[in-house]
């Protein structure tokens, strides 16, 4: 295996899934390094049954979690960065509703965060459900419940 190659071919849905979950460059960054070097060291346990970037994501999840448990820190989700607005109201409206959402799914728990998180980074049903330990079906269903779950509460009055 070439590992330039394997590198290009999964840094991307790498560093964006751990970034969903640190929410800090630097640290998804250095999250990803690290994931690549657990993975290159550990190559010899890569089943080719499941994709790369699952096997890849499961390893940078645990080294995230591992993190979390020496640093006992919370991931802030309340960095959000705003494209150009149209007018001051439309930005404060769109500021607002993003608040909303990233409260909504800070507050989900685990496993459910991170079944949203993975889908809205592209990953298949099957894929999550790999990278969880799960069933496809299983996270395609959590997914829908999910989803269902933050309208209602997006929709719900202030």
């Amino acid at each position: 295996m070439d590992i330039e190659q394997f590198y290009k071919a999964n840094y991307r849905i790498v560093y964006c899934y751990l970034f969903s979950l640190c929410q800090d460059i630097h640290t998804a960054e250095d999250l990803t390094s690290e994931t690549f070097l657990r993975a290159i060291q550990k190559i010899d346990s890569y089943d080719d049954r499941i994709r790369a970037s699952t096997w890849l994501c499961t390893i940078g999840r645990n080294l995230y979690r591992n993190q979390l448990k020496r640093e006992s820190r919370r991931t802030d989700l309340e960095k959000v960065i705003l494209s150009d607005p149209d007018s001051p109201e439309d930005a404060l409206l769109r500021k607002e509703k993003l608040r909303l959402l990233v409260q909504a799914v800070e507050e989900l728990e685990e496993p459910k965060r991170q079944v949203f998180l993975l889908r809205c980074q592209g990953m298949s049903f099957r894929e999550i459900g790999d990278a969880l330990g799960k069933t496809e079906n299983w996270a395609r269903v959590s997914y829908f419940r999910i989803k269902e779950a933050i309208l209602q509460r997006l929709e719900e009055p202030r």
